[in-house]
């Protein structure tokens, strides 16, 4: 199983942009399968999970590194909106 370092950015109705402090998150993602397949999976979890109470974040963001750290470009970038 692959080890991954997540950031998860959710986009206001204003249009800002934030996220968790700012680093990854603490926690590693064990996923068996490649970068951009495990992007969307937390992405695909956090719009379902974000959503509720409606209307939620108009977007979000997910951006993943292999590995132990987030260094350097992510592996995988996804992103959801709802416009």
């Amino acid at each position: 199983m692959r080890c991954y370092r997540w950031v998860l950015e959710t986009q206001d109705d204003d249009g800002h942009w934030s996220r968790q402090d700012g680093t990854s998150m603490a926690n590693p993602l064990g996923y068996d399968g490649p970068p951009q397949q495990a992007a969307n999976h937390l992405r695909d979890v956090f719009v379902r999970t974000l959503s509720h109470p409606a209307p939620g974040p108009r977007a979000v963001r997910v951006r993943l590194w292999e590995g132990a750290d987030a260094v350097g470009e992510p592996g995988a970038e996804t992103e959801w909106s709802r416009e």
